[in-house]
């Protein structure tokens, strides 16, 4: 019973790869390609990826959800994920190839007294421990950058979803972590993005997948359009 999900999504990629052989059509093709990404990933890729394939390939199908990082390298390898997209230090053994690297921000509502201080790089860490904050389950690094600056008695709320974030960051006097990418996109005349030079902020978001499925000619396809659709990708 353990094994019957695996061995259900093993036998539907060979179905899968016996019925396109060595040839995938993108215009003719059916397929339902299954990502793992999370509630950012999905707003910072899927608009762009939903685009090109209505245009290249209209009737193939795309499913999102989030896995667990110990589930991933065995979802991978089963086929039952064709591709994971974002920072996974801990996936090892599997191929990859880097979309973007970004920072982490702290973002305030505009009337924020940290908003207003400009407080100077050698008074940052003091102005930091006045803050309280609001961190994101699923990204982990926001809660690892609270505890290496020893801030984690600061960490008044933790939510699920990365989408919440904007109300609770404009309604209170919360401090949230994220991506500056994604800090940028937050109205100025509402919000204000500090970058506070944190130890260690920089990452790299990759696409990845197994060994596996390097030659599958559907993965293959699908890998080429992701990395089309980041823009001055590193």
């Amino acid at each position: 019973e353990r094994l019957a999900p695996t061995v259900q999504a093993a036998l539907s990629m060979l179905e899968q790869a016996f019925a396109e052989s060595d040839h995938f059509d993108p215009r003719q093709s059916q397929r339902v390609f299954r990502l793992h990404m999370s509630d950012i990933g999905e707003w910072r890729f899927l608009p762009a990826l939903m685009a090109k394939l209505r245009s290249t390939a209209p009737t193939v199908r795309i499913e999102t959800q989030y896995v667990e990082q110990a589930e991933l390298p065995g979802a991978l390898d089963s086929g039952a994920i064709d591709v994971a997209f974002g920072f996974l230090p801990q996936l090892k053994g599997m191929l990859s190839r880097s979309l973007l690297t970004d920072h982490y921000v702290i973002v305030v509502n505009k009337d924020h007294p940290f908003a207003q201080g400009g407080e100077r790089p050698r008074r940052m860490r003091e102005a930091l421990k006045r803050l309280q904050y609001v961190a994101v389950r699923t990204h982990g690094d926001t809660t690892r950058i609270l505890q290496m600056l020893r801030l984690d008695s600061q960490l008044r709320l933790t939510v699920e979803h990365f989408t919440s974030l904007p109300s609770i960051v404009k309604e209170t006097d919360l401090a949230a972590i994220m991506p500056k990418e994604i800090g940028s996109i937050f109205p100025p005349s509402e919000y204000a993005v500090i970058d506070p030079g944190f130890p260690m902020a920089q990452f790299t978001v990759s696409l990845h997948w197994s060994q596996r499925f390097d030659n599958e000619p559907g993965n293959r396809w699908f890998r080429q359009l992701a990395l089309g659709c980041v823009p001055n990708r590193p």
